[in-house]
């Protein structure tokens, strides 16, 4: 079985495994606990290791044994004492969710979301990047990107 790791984070959101990737202190971690905050599930910080099944599809794990979260500027959190119920061990990968800076030249007046596909072990996932504005609460618009990937296996209106 083919394996691969990622630096990314991979929560499950209404049922949609969702892999967020971006740079350091984009606001990856900071998402998946506001989204364990609300019921969804982490399942991997900062490393996922992606294996496709026999089925096809893309799942994702942690590495470390117990899930773990870590906040900058505050240090490494079991997930599983602050949100009990706010984990999961695996995951099978949906969506990828690419958290970019914003630049006013390419952003400024963009009603519809940028997409393309992500390749993994040979399958192509669909992924959104996602323009970030300092303040922004990204967690909202992960929520409501798998949201509208669970109903329509699309992200645009």
């Amino acid at each position: 079985m083919k394996k691969s790791r990622v630096q990314a984070v991979l929560v499950v959101v209404h049922g949609v495994g969702v892999l967020i990737r971006g740079r350091p202190g984009s606001g990856k971690s900071l998402s998946a606990l506001n989204l364990m905050r609300q019921g969804h599930k982490l399942v991997s910080d900062d490393l996922v290791e992606v294996v496709r099944g026999v089925d096809g599809d893309l799942w994702g794990k942690s590495l470390e044994e117990d899930t773990r979260i870590e906040i900058r500027g505050l240090g490494i959190f079991n997930a599983e004492e602050l949100f009990p119920q706010a984990t999961a061990s695996s995951s099978r990968i949906d969506l990828v969710i690419d958290l970019e800076e914003y630049d006013p030249g390419i952003d400024a007046g963009r009603m519809v979301p940028e997409t393309g596909m992500t390749e993994f072990l040979g399958k192509n996932i669909l992924t959104v990047r996602v323009p970030v504005l300092t303040g922004q609460d990204l967690f909202i618009i992960i929520e409501l990107l798998a949201k509208r990937f669970k109903e329509s296996g699309s992200v645009k209106p």
